[in-house]
């Protein structure tokens, strides 16, 4: 019975000291200063990093394609430049109206790529964690849908029927045809994009 006492004993002693260690090192861990509050860091919208949530800016278009029906499916995008790679761990960002997203991050090959994606969010204020520290000097947000999305289009399409006048006079009916008035996705209003690391 002294034998299995102590070995539980033991386990015990050494289960604690683990959760001391563990909470230790969280506690240890600090977060960088907000990166995008350095000097000489740009974005498309100046108020994503003016640290003022009362200013709020708006996601960017792509440049038009000269089509309608293609610039549909083209998303709107908000971009952050650093003068210097980061290692990135979280990604915090303030938004009254961002539904679905994605993150992309500028790599060594000099394209954007995709480190994150959302499909559904109800927060003003998206806490993003990364798996893994991504090392970058530049991070788009690439707005899928917003919630003003279903009232432009209500605003912008309209259906109506396309009528022709035969050589009698009369009126034939035709089919129906969509008319665009404008975009049919809103942009989204971005107040802050705040970068983190690991503090030093």
């Amino acid at each position: 019975m002294r034998a299995k006492f102590n070995v539980a004993r033991v386990c015990k002693s050494f289960l604690l000291g683990l959760m001391c260690l563990c909470h230790g090192c969280v506690i240890g861990q600090q977060w960088s200063q907000n990166y995008t509050l350095s000097p000489d860091v740009t974005a498309s919208d100046p108020a994503f990093i003016d640290n003022d949530l009362e200013t709020i800016g708006q996601s960017q278009r792509k440049k038009s394609s000269g089509s309608a029906i293609t610039d549909l499916e083209i998303p709107s995008e908000a971009i952050i430049h650093l003068p210097e790679k980061k290692s990135i761990y979280r990604i915090e960002i303030h938004s009254t109206n961002l539904e679905e997203f994605e993150v992309q991050a500028f790599n060594s090959r000099g394209e954007w790529e995709k480190i994150y994606d959302r499909r559904t969010n109800k927060d003003r204020v998206i806490d993003i964690r990364l798996s893994k520290a991504v090392t970058t000097s530049g991070i788009k947000v690439v707005v899928r849908r917003t919630t003003e999305d279903a009232a432009l289009r209500r605003e912008n399409i309209r259906l109506d029927r396309e009528n022709a006048e035969t050589s009698d006079g009369r009126r034939r009916r035709g089919r129906y045809v969509y008319h665009l008035k404008g975009p049919t996705t809103a942009l989204a209003k971005i107040a802050e994009i705040k970068l983190y690391g690991y503090a030093n």
